[in-house]
């Protein structure tokens, strides 16, 4: 899976092409029903943290992405009401930011795109993206303000890969199952990310651990540490999901062996109960 995720048709935003397009704000979050991990940035481990579990995927080229986990591979975001709206306070930057992302159009270049597949554009109704001005075209204020928010993401996106570089560098990473027996009974096996070790945390240098604290580094540990207490919540949220959207005899929890894929990496493998050997 792309790590765009819900971004299905991405295109640079131009003068040519989107002159007389406009564009109407997102009537729901509908388009991120079907995601189940939601990159996420350092500032937001706290807010997110307290209802989410955060954890870190490594990709294709061997980076690592900090991650909310909304729900469970091949099923459905948890975290959206029936109609769409997000259930919690606090909505992640990556989802908020929809339809406009910063694409690299060279060695130190950015350019803002859009996803031409955004219901939300048109030539009708909305804010122009572009504005007829004395002088010429220019962006409208939709735009300029879109261009502010994904450059301050890149930003912050920046010190977010830094600060999971770092993790790995100071050897705190580690692979992680989590597992859990969901209301049926049946056993849940949560695999494929990686969270940092409490042991190892706690054996590293005091002078590592004061720069950690001075630089607040040693917070978005904790934050991190404690979201993972919310495993648990999100596998219960998954059934209840479930149950509303299937009919019983087509229930989520099977007895064969079941596997998921999240952006490339398998996340989840749900294991058949052991039989008792006679």
């Amino acid at each position: 899976m792309s790590s765009l995720l819900f971004y299905k048709n991405v295109a640079p935003l131009n003068v040519e092409s989107h002159l007389n397009l406009k564009m109407r704000a997102p009537k729901n979050l509908e388009f991120c029903a079907d995601t189940t991990v939601v990159p996420i940035l350092a500032s937001e481990f706290i807010e997110i943290g307290k209802s989410m579990p955060i954890a870190f995927l490594r990709l294709e080229d061997q980076s690592l992405l900090p991650v909310a986990l909304v729900g469970l591979p091949d099923q459905k975001n948890v975290f959206l009401t029936a109609d769409y709206k997000w259930k919690t306070p606090y909505i992640p930057a990556f989802v908020r930011r929809y339809p406009f992302i910063f694409a690299q159009s060279g060695p130190e270049e950015l350019t803002l795109c859009v996803d031409m597949n955004y219901e939300g554009l048109n030539q009708e109704d909305g804010d122009l993206l572009f504005e007829q001005k004395e002088n010429g075209v220019e962006p409208g204020q939709l735009v300029k303000s879109a261009l502010e928010m994904t450059a301050e993401y890149q930003r912050q996106h920046i010190t977010t890969t830094q600060f999971a570089k770092r993790l790995e560098e100071l050897g705190l990473l580690i692979d992680s199952t989590a597992k859990a027996n969901l209301p049926e009974g049946e056993p849940y096996e949560l695999t494929g990310f990686l969270v940092v070790d409490r042991e190892k945390l706690m054996n590293i240098s005091e002078e590592l651990i004061r720069g950690m604290f001075l630089s607040g580094e040693l917070e978005l540990i904790y934050a991190h540490l404690h979201s993972l207490g919310n495993i648990l919540e999100l596998l219960r949220k998954n059934t209840e999901s479930a149950a509303v959207q299937k009919p019983a005899e087509e229930n989520m929890v099977s007895s064969a062996i079941k596997k998921g894929t999240v952006l490339g990496k398998k996340i989840l493998t749900k294991r058949a109960p052991a039989k008792d050997k006679a």
